[in-house]
């Protein structure tokens, strides 16, 4: 193997990533990524790029319709052949990485990882998804969010980080969630909230709609609800918790936010990645398994 890692598809945050990677000494080949302020050297074929590299990292969302997630769509990566290409020799990194491949993974005696299982990634993933939330907010609004009323539907990882962002800003915050503990520990940091059962009656109050639920929790009885004044930013895993397409024909601006990270802090999400696939493969090299 020639190669120490090799970066295939994903966003600016991969950009990074490899260069970072490139900047400590390794060796790093591409395929697939994007070239913008890339310094390393782009594979020309896919099948040569993975039988070449002892490390494999991926996108944050590392697959959909069975092929590696990639800006390209005249480079077809196939997880398939990825598959196929891979001995027990090598390691895979990835986001969101699907359960069936890491069962094919497991049968091939492949060591899988997946960022978005790691605490200390997925924590600092959801400080860059609330900060992204945010811009796609201003963006949106003609309001300052100071003072604005916003309703935080759930109160998961993202949630929590998002809600504490927002009041941070003199936002008036409210917290929408099913579970007693999750709304008991929002009011100890000073939010109001709410139960699901309350949201068609309270949701026409609301400036910003943030969601964070990732099945559709805003359908058409509960958009009805909805000022035409407000705006609902969607930053649940696809295809999000709102139905779209009825929210345009009630002219409700609403838009699902994918990826925001790779948009809005790709250094600094591309860094940290890089940084904790250095902390793994350095353990496995030293023989330390956490």
């Amino acid at each position: 193997m020639i190669y120490d890692f090799a970066v295939i598809g994903g966003d600016m945050r991969q950009v990074y990533l490899a260069n970072y990677l490139k900047n400590q000494r390794y060796q790093v080949i591409t395929y697939a990524t994007k070239k913008d302020g890339l310094e390393c050297k782009e594979g020309k074929n896919f099948e040569t790029v993975i039988s070449e590299s002892r490390n494999i990292i991926g996108p944050i969302v590392f697959s959909k319709n069975e092929e590696i997630t990639s800006s390209y769509k005249n480079k077809k990566m196939p997880v398939e052949t990825l598959l196929q290409k891979m001995t027990k020799e090598q390691i895979l990194f990835g986001g969101c990485i699907s359960e069936e491949i890491q069962n094919e993974c497991e049968q091939k005696e492949i060591e899988a990882f997946d960022f978005m299982k790691m605490d200390d990634v997925a924590i600092y993933n959801a400080i860059a998804t609330a900060e992204g939330a945010i811009m796609e907010a201003i963006k949106m609004q003609p309001i300052n969010l100071h003072k604005s009323r916003c309703l935080v539907l759930g109160y998961g990882r993202c949630a929590k980080v998002l809600a504490a962002k927002l009041k941070g800003m003199d936002a008036q915050v409210t917290v929408c969630a099913r579970n007693k503990t999750a709304r008991s520990l929002a009011k100890s940091f000073g939010l109001e909230v709410i139960d699901f059962t309350d949201l068609k009656r309270r949701i026409c109050q609301y400036d910003y709609i943030f969601n964070t639920v990732p099945k559709q929790i805003l359908k058409e009885d509960i958009l009805r609800k909805i000022s035409k004044e407000s705006c609902i930013i969607d930053i649940a895993s696809y295809p999000g918790g709102t139905n779209h397409k009825t929210a345009e024909k009630l002219g409700i601006c609403a838009k699902l936010c994918q990826s925001l990270p790779g948009i809005y802090s790709p250094k600094s999400s591309g860094m940290m990645l890089a940084k904790k696939v250095l902390e793994i493969s350095g353990e496995i090299k030293h023989g330390i398994k956490k």
